[in-house]
């Protein structure tokens, strides 16, 4: 079984009810994305400065992506250890920011490591574009591949019991892709060229003015697709078991 990149993409409109999750994604990322830019919010921070509007704003924005993270987890985990289809429901608004607070403290503790590279990396490189900066880019584009297989392959464990454990849990992480490798190099190349697709039209809406309010939506749209990544890959993983098991009999 393998991944395919066009199911994941028409994923989200398959859903019951997905417009208004969308939209109650898109709004929750409106927030943090453009609250800043209306002038009455605006004069509120920064005329004169008002710090503690400003840390307000911060945690809201922290409490949103928190409960996004969690929204993504949910989703993939409700279809591949409960079999359900359909998009979560946001009345459990608390439970995706346990979730996702979670998540985002073992995945911190998974970036320590390269974050703390790409600072003596940033330290030692040269501040120009030259020749010898070539070196020091083509590193860190290595060493960001190997990041992204590494989270990858540990937020898919993530996904099963929600355990920040699971972000260095080495042979779990293993486990899941062995026998599987093909699948798994796969998903991250997809979830790459998609990444890449959202900065290229983050790009496009910025410039088209009012169409700039389209990027949460969008955004928040692009994390489903994702979510169906995700559950393809462990569903290809539970495949391989099934055929594996029907030879054997």
């Amino acid at each position: 079984m393998g991944i395919s990149l066009k199911q994941a993409l028409f994923f989200v409109p398959k859903n019951e009810h997905w417009v208004s999750n969308v939209l109650i994604g898109g709004l929750l990322l409106f927030f943090p994305a453009f609250g800043y830019i209306f002038p009455g919010i605006r004069k509120l921070f920064f005329e004169p400065v008002n710090y503690f509007m400003v840390a307000l704003f911060v945690m809201l924005s922290a409490i949103v992506f928190l409960a996004v993270s969690g929204y993504f987890f949910k989703t993939v985990h409700n279809r591949v250890i409960h079999d359900k289809e359909g998009l979560p429901d946001w009345k459990y608004f608390t439970y995706y920011m346990y979730v996702g607070l979670k998540s985002y403290i073992g995945g911190f503790i998974l970036s320590v490591p390269f974050i703390l590279f790409f600072l003596i990396l940033f330290i030692f490189a040269p501040f120009s574009f030259s020749k010898e900066s070539i070196p020091f880019l083509l590193t860190a584009g290595v060493v960001y591949v190997v990041y992204s297989f590494l989270y990858t392959m540990f937020a898919l464990c993530f996904v099963h019991d929600f355990k920040i454990s699971a972000f260095w849990n080495i042979k779990r992480a293993y486990n899941l892709i062995d026998g599987n490798i093909v699948n798994f190099v796969v998903l991250v190349l997809y979830c790459m060229l998609v990444a890449f697709a959202h900065m290229f039209i983050m790009g496009i809406l910025l410039n088209g003015q009012i169409l700039a309010l389209l990027i949460p939506f969008v955004s928040f749209y692009i994390c489903l697709v994702y979510t169906d990544l995700f559950a393809q890959f462990i569903q290809s993983k539970e495949k391989v078991y099934s055929n594996e098991k029907e030879c054997i009999v």
